[in-house]
């Protein structure tokens, strides 16, 4: 009997990818012999409370780039979504005021997908127009700093269950529900075999549209969820701020092994991404570099992951063609011999 093949690849758990885990290792064993801040133990669970916030977007940004696209607005989503959530929370409570905002981001990543899919915008087109739209409608909605007064909201991101920062916490939870949905369903195969190539996902059957709404969708409604525990951090709302998210999101994402042109990566790589550019930043600081240097390491980083891809493929260029003229050496040794 014949076995059938699935004919939607699939992402593996490959330790041999881990390369930035092992990055990160690394460079925390070097910073704790180096620098006394990196031998206290509150110094990382800063560390990883401030890169949960970049990391529950990167869950969706990886599903955007699996997909071989984008979201340039989610910077301006998290602002527009921090400044209805402190108008609304004094008037319908916190927990109404969660649902709103997840709803919010559900609304704006849908409408992105819809321009990307139905409308046939590029995406960089599409969410750089959004980036602009979702800022300005944050200034109309509310030109001022709004402070935060609900101390449960407070809570959410200042708060430790078991000395593990809660944000960290509600991380790890939205990467398993990340990983089920990239790994567990159809709608993950359907990503990935998008990224791998859209004529071959529409010949066996995929609905490129449809999954694009919904991976926009997914990306909306995980930068919601940076919006909340990043406004319960700040423990106010700017429509100015956060400044740069998308960039940093990417790069973290990239930098953890997912392909620009799609077709592979990893939330587990996205989120020890997320952590070890929090950490050059804190190793910096903790060293006394000024802002203006550390903008300028940020830059590097940002070149060098964009870089990622092509470095490999020259790398594995340089292996096959170096093993080519091994093989031909020997043969034509072979060859003369007999």
């Amino acid at each position: 009997m014949k076995t059938v093949k699935n004919k939607y690849p699939k992402i593996h758990f490959n330790f041999n990818e881990m390369g930035i885990l092992y990055a990160l290792i690394i460079f925390w064993v070097i910073l704790a012999i180096t620098n006394a801040d990196f031998r206290n133990f509150a110094f990382y669970q800063n560390i990883v409370r401030q890169a949960s916030f970049n990391a529950m977007c990167g869950i969706g940004m990886t599903f955007a780039i699996i997909s071989g696209d984008f979201d340039l607005s989610v910077a301006s989503q998290v602002s527009l979504s921090a400044v209805v959530m402190t108008l609304l929370l004094p008037t319908i409570g916190l927990i109404p005021t969660v649902i709103a905002i997840l709803g919010l981001g559900i609304l704006m990543g849908t409408f992105n997908g819809i321009l990307i899919a139905k409308m046939r915008i590029p995406a960089f087109i599409a969410t750089l127009a959004m980036q602009f739209a979702y800022r300005a409608l944050a200034q109309i909605v509310n030109s001022s700093p709004v402070v935060v007064k609900d101390k449960a909201l407070l809570n959410m991101s200042t708060g430790y269950i078991l000395g593990i920062p809660i944000p960290f916490i509600v991380l790890i939870v939205l990467a398993i529900i990340g990983t089920i949905i990239l790994r567990k369903t159809a709608l993950g195969r359907h990503i990935l075999a998008i990224g791998n190539s859209h004529e071959a996902a529409e010949i066996s059957g995929i609905s490129i549209p449809k999954t694009q709404i919904l991976i926009y969708l997914l990306v909306g409604l995980f930068t919601a969820f940076t919006a909340i525990m990043m406004t319960s951090y700040l423990g106010s709302s700017n429509y100015g701020v956060p400044v740069g998210l998308e960039f940093t999101v990417i790069s973290a994402v990239v930098l953890g092994g997912t392909a620009l042109v799609g077709g592979k990566g990893s939330i587990f790589t996205t989120i020890v991404a997320a952590i070890f550019l929090v950490t050059i930043t804190s190793a910096l600081t903790s060293f006394g570099i000024n802002s203006y240097v550390q903008k300028i390491v940020e830059g590097c980083i940002l070149i060098f992951a964009f870089s990622i891809n092509g470095i490999k493929a020259s790398i594995d260029t340089f292996v096959t063609k170096s093993k080519a003229r091994k093989e031909l050496a020997a043969r034509q040794a072979a060859g003369s011999k007999a």
